[in-house]
Formats: C-alpha cells, sequence, structure tokens
C-alpha cells in the first residue's frame, strides 16, 4: 500500500471476462509505477490471475490483490483505498449502487462500462449532488456504451460551433462496422434492467431528455424501418439507440446548463442506426431488435434464455486475445441549424475509427484510459479542463473528461474527426 494510503486504481472484476480484458490493458499500456490493485471476490481467482500477469508480462510488478464481495463494507473498503475505481461487475442495477454511493461519498473518482441506462438515471438522481460536493467524478457508460457516440457528438457540434458560429440540429449517427458478439454479462443487464426497472421505469429513462438536467420539447427526424441517407447509406434502427442517446443528451444538456456558451444548440437531436448492406439485412436486424426486445418482457423468455447463453463471467470468444486486430468505424452527419445564416443546412461529417480490435477491447482501452486521466489530474500531471472541471463534479459523462482525454484516445490508436461535407 502507498505511504499515503491509498492505491492509484483498484480494477474490480477483474476475474471476469470484461474486467481481465481491462487488466491486461493495464499491463501492457499503464505507466510502470502505476499503484494498483486486482479487486474481486475470490481469492483464489485473484491469485490465478497473478500468476497469467507474472507469466504474460514479466516486466510488470503485480498488483495488489482486495477480496471484496458486493456488500456497502466493501464498497466502502474499495472506494477508500484509491483514488480511482474501475468496475466491470454487472449487471451493475444489481451490483453497482453502493460503489457509485460510496465513491460519491469518499470523493473518489469512478469508472464503469454500463449500458443500463434506467440505473444511470437512478444514481443521477441519488448521488449527483453529493459527488459535486465531493468534487468525485462518476462516469458511467464509458465504454463501447456510450463513449464512441458522446464523443462524436461532441465534435461535430464544436466544429459546427467553432466554424461557422451556429448550432447543430440533427445529429445521425450510425455504427458502420463492428466485431465482436455480445457477453454473458452484456445479456444478463437486459433482463436485469426489466426485472429491477419494469416496463414502466424502462420507457420513463427511455425519454429522449430523461438523463439531462434541462427538458424542453424534442423533436427528431424519424424514418422507414429501412432507409438510405444521402452519407450514411443504407441504415436500420439499432439496439444501442436508446443507451447512446441517453448518455449523449446527458452531455447536452449539462453542456447548456454550465457552458452555455458552448452550447450544441436549443434543437439538437440525436438518432442511431446501423449501416447494412441491403435492405433484407436491415429488415432483418430490426425484426431481430423488435423480437429480442419483446422477449425480454417475458419472463418465460428470460429464463429459458438464461439456460442456453453465455453465462455472466464469460465472453462470446473464451480464446480472446488482446493483441487480436479488428475494425470499428462509426459514423455520424450533423446539420447546421437555422442561426447559421448562409450556411443553414450544411453538413458536417463526423468519424470514429478503432482498428485495435473488437468491442471489448475498446471497451478495456475506454476505461482505463478514462481512469488514467482522472489520476493524471488528480495528480497534476495533465491540466484539469474540460466540462468535469467546471461542474466540479458529479454524474459526468465521457466528454466531461475534456480535450485531454481525448489525447489520450489518439494516442491509444483512436481516430477522431469532424469535417464539412
Amino acid at each position: 500500500m502507498p505511504k499515503d494510503g491509498r492505491l492509484d486504481l483498484t480494477l474490480f472484476g477483474a476475474t471476469g471476462f470484461t474486467g481481465w480484458i481491462a487488466a491486461q490493458y493495464i499491463c501492457k499500456h499503464a505507466p510502470p509505477d502505476l499503484q494498483w490493485a486486482i479487486a474481486g471476490r475470490s481469492q483464489d481467482k485473484l491469485t490465478a490471475k497473478l500468476r497469467d500477469i507474472r507469466r504474460d508480462y514479466p516486466d510488470r510488478a503485480l498488483p495488489e490483490t482486495i477480496v471484496a464481495s458486493l456488500d456497502e463494507v466493501s464498497a466502502i473498503k474499495l472506494a477508500s483505498s484509491s483514488k480511482v475505481v474501475v468496475t466491470t461487475v454487472g449487471p451493475f442495477c444489481r451490483y453497482g449502487s453502493k460503489l457509485v454511493k460510496a465513491c460519491a461519498e469518499a470523493g473518489t473518482h469512478y469508472v464503469d462500462c454500463t449500458g443500463e441506462y434506467p440505473w444511470v438515471l437512478e444514481m443521477i438522481e441519488k448521488h449527483h449532488e453529493t459527488a459535486k460536493q465531493t468534487g468525485a467524478f462518476i462516469v458511467p457508460q464509458c465504454a463501447f456504451d456510450s463513449a464512441p457516440a458522446d464523443i462524436v457528438s461532441y465534435k461535430v457540434a464544436n466544429f459546427i460551433r467553432e466554424n461557422y458560429k451556429a448550432s447543430t440540429k440533427d445529429l445521425t449517427f450510425s455504427l458502420h462496422n463492428l466485431n465482436g458478439g455480445a457477453s454473458g454479462g452484456t445479456m444478463e443487464s437486459f433482463f436485469s434492467t426489466i426485472e429491477v426497472y419494469g416496463l414502466s421505469g424502462l420507457a420513463h429513462a427511455t425519454k429522449p431528455l430523461a438523463l439531462s438536467p434541462i427538458k424542453r420539447p424534442y423533436s427528431a427526424p424519424s424514418h422507414l424501418p429501412v432507409f438510405t441517407h444521402p452519407t450514411l447509406g443504407k441504415l436500420t434502427p439499432w439496439i444501442q439507440a436508446s443507451p447512446d442517446r441517453a448518455t449523449v443528451m446527458r452531455s447536452w444538456g449539462l453542456t447548456q446548463q454550465h457552458t452555455p456558451e458552448k452550447s450544441w444548440g436549443n434543437n439538437f437531436s440525436f438518432t442511431e442506426y446501423k449501416r447494412v448492406k441491403s435492405s433484407f439485412e436491415g429488415l432483418a436486424t430490426w425484426i431481430t431488435i423488435g423480437l429480442l426486445s419483446i422477449g425480454v418482457l417475458i419472463k418465460p423468455f428470460r429464463w429459458f434464455a438464461r439456460k442456453v447463453i453465455t453465462q455472466p463471467g464469460f465472453g462470446p470468444d473464451q480464446n480472446f486475445d488482446i493483441n487480436r486486430k479488428g475494425n470499428l468505424d462509426w459514423k455520424a452527419v450533423g446539420v447546421v441549424d437555422d442561426d447559421g445564416g448562409e450556411n443553414k443546412g450544411k453538413k458536417v461529417l463526423g468519424t470514429f475509427t478503432y482498428d485495435g480490435g473488437d468491442a471489448y477491447a475498446l471497451t478495456g482501452l475506454f476505461i482505463v484510459e478514462a481512469a488514467l486521466h482522472l489520476l493524471d489530474m488528480e495528480k497534476g500531471r495533465s491540466k484539469k479542463e474540460g466540462l468535469g472541471q467546471t461542474i466540479g463534479g458529479g454524474l459526468l459523462t465521457p466528454i466531461c473528461l475534456g480535450e485531454g482525454f481525448l489525447k489520450r484516445l489518439d494516442g491509444a490508436g483512436i481516430k477522431i474527426d469532424a469535417r464539412e461535407l
């Protein structure tokens, strides 16, 4: 344990599929003097991971191990012993609330990989003000869900404001290339969200501005289940649209509230799709998502699915190799609003590309780089800037970490750009 009694970073869930990917990312890319720990419920499993680290990363000093359960005492222990806590332990609506509370109260920074936006709404309502008072940056959905959407929206809106002195009206975001299936934990999160919040809670959280501190009338373009966008190609609705929109519109609201001079615009809207090769593929995707959305509402379906799908803690590919290459690609088109004068209606293309692996590799990268950025700011090694610094803490979004975080992502191999079409 360091002299001040607090580790730099604790990774909770390191023995699970996503947590182990994050642990390997730390071993490969974190500073060698990082004082960190892996935490989990089983000392035997943690010890096995130490052996793996010693074998695969012989030049890396071994992390400490912390045995922690899912109770309040363990949550307080994790929050009080580290400057930053990263957690991959889900479903978060069942197992994450105590840790968020403990970090908010202790002033400990927190990053996770959840996509459970109804739970994030609950955490905002319960702990945002406390985290502001203690200076804790609580950053959920800082991974495949929903950092790419948040960052690209930010880049496009900033480009339009800086180059046209105008607002952004509609932003259409689309996934163009995806590697990787769903882990057992991802599927369990779908089921648990329904069981914890019910249909009414899910419907409430799915409202476009549910997570935003500012409410207003909201409208966005609507389309057929499969349609052709003039720039993005043939598109169909995508399953990540709701969690991503929740995060993006919270970023919009926090920006409006705290830095109105950097407003994205009073009429800003966000819609998300997936690019498909044909109308048949688009209809098949739309029908599959629709059937899954109905199925998770039915208790016997959830019971059967839990018997046959990958179990929590395991991934879609148990032979996952963190060094394996892959490609993830998103694009977005933002439209200049009416206040753009002669530039009204002009379009800006935003892009996000990662060639370093699949969705889980990207998740490991995101949560660790966010944690290291928070740690650098805490230690004075990185400039304290960005929306999060203006707010002072709270339940934040990825873009609240500021331009320094985006520079870290660029150095990690993520390419983000915005340009006029």
